[in-house]
Order: C-alpha cells, then structure tokens, then sequence
C-alpha cells in the first residue's frame, strides 16, 4: 500500500518491523523498489534475502529483470549463480532482459529451453526480433506461434506490425492487420494504425517519390506520436525518390 501510492520508505519500515518474512514479503519490497527505479535498493535487498537464507524464486526475480532490461543492465550472473527453474515467468523476463540489452542469441536460447510458454512468453521474443531489426523472424515467429496454438494478444500484433513498418513488409503486415480483426475480433488501437500509416505512407511516398503526400503523413503521424522517428524518414525517403527523377 505505501510504495503503491508512493511512500516506498513507510513500505521499507514495515518490512524491516517484520520478524519472520517469507518469500512473499521479501518479493513485494523487491519488486517495488524495481518499479520505483531504485533499482541498486533492489539488488541490496536481494543480497540481504540471500544473506538470510531465503530462497528466492522466479517471481523475486521477474519484476527486477524487467527494471534491469529497461536500464540497460543484465542480472545474468546472478540468476546463473541461483541455478532458478527456468518457469514461464522467470523464462519471459530473462527473453525480454537480454533482448533488450543486446544479447539476442541469448535470449534465443533462453526462449527455445523453456519447456513451457504462454502469449506473453512468444509476445517478448516477437518485440526482442523487432528492437533487433529482424522483421522477417519476427513474421515467421508468428506465424509458428499461431501454428502451436497460442492465441496473440494486442500487444503481439503491435510487435509484429511495428516490426513490418521498420521493415518495409508491407504484405506481411496487411495479412497481419487483417487477421487480428477477422479472425481474433481485436480492435485496432491507435498505434495499431499509426503503424499501418507509417508502413502505407513510407511504401507509396518512396516508390512515387510524392513529397506532398509525405508530409501529409509526416503531420498525421506527429499527431499519433511526435516521438515517432519514422516520420522523418518516410520524408526524407520521398525527397529522395522524387529527386532521383528528374537526375
């Protein structure tokens, strides 16, 4: 309750007044200083816990490996060390930790080993090829997901049409459009469509070389999300194309 609303060291006082903690508790104040950015307390406490002879499990470990991949750092040493059962849980944060640090093949490894996967599971490997540039693993990954039965989420038609965009795929990407609302009834968030803007809109202005429409994209997708770098380049594409044409 404390660190949920913010008073993340009245949260500490009441667990350190706490005798006899079990592996619930030291999870919760674990997980809290991850969510917090603290992320150094984190690592701390989870020396303390170990100094006390409290065995973490996947669970201590999935919400500090989501705070590390966010910042950069790897806490592959550690989890190697504890020789953890590689679950469902522990397995989705280590694929997301080390793709998001860079360390893809490892993350590869980790997702092929684990003997039991869920959406979020194939979901985080899917955004692990997308921040890698490899739109076309991303596509055969869901398709092979879709081939062992999972069901996708939102979040995994995002990846996959993100990746597409950043990949110029643009079939791939309609098929994709087109079976998360015919066939799993999802509806298209905004960011849904501002990929499918993005893709359409880099496909069309580059092979014509049509400035104007270009920067009518460019203005709706500043609109959807002016952190979105892709604009830009749809434009300078375009400016490219449409100089190529009269060299």
């Amino acid at each position: 309750m404390y660190a949920k609303t913010g008073d993340i060291d009245s949260g500490r006082r009441v667990f350190d007044g706490v005798i006899e903690k079990d592996v619930i508790i030291w999870n919760c104040m674990i997980d809290k200083y991850a969510k917090a950015g603290l992320l150094e307390q984190a690592m701390a406490l989870l020396q303390i816990m170990k100094l006390e002879g409290v065995k973490p499990n996947s669970s201590t470990l999935a919400g500090l490996l989501a705070a590390c991949a966010a910042a950069g750092s790897c806490l592959n040493d550690y989890v190697e060390e504890e020789g953890l059962e590689l679950d469902v849980v522990l397995g989705t944060a280590l694929v997301d930790m080390f793709a998001k640090c860079g360390f893809l093949d490892k993350a590869i490894q980790i997702f092929e080993n684990m003997e039991i996967k869920d959406v979020k599971s194939w979901t985080s490997m899917i955004l692990g090829y997308g921040v890698h540039g490899q739109a076309r693993n991303v596509v055969d990954l869901f398709y092979r997901m879709e081939e062992e039965g999972f069901r996708p989420n939102a979040v995994t038609f995002l990846g996959v049409l993100s990746a597409c965009s950043h990949g110029g795929l643009v079939m791939e990407a309609m098929k994709c459009f087109e079976g998360m609302v015919q066939v799993y009834g999802f509806l298209p968030k905004i960011k849904h469509y501002g990929c499918m803007f993005d893709l359409l809109g880099r496909a069309a202005c580059r092979v014509y070389g049509n400035v104007e429409l270009g920067e009518q994209v460019k203005i709706m997708l500043v609109d959807i999300d002016n952190r979105h770098p892709t604009d830009s380049i749809l434009l300078s594409s375009a400016y490219a194309a449409a100089v190529g044409r009269f060299l």
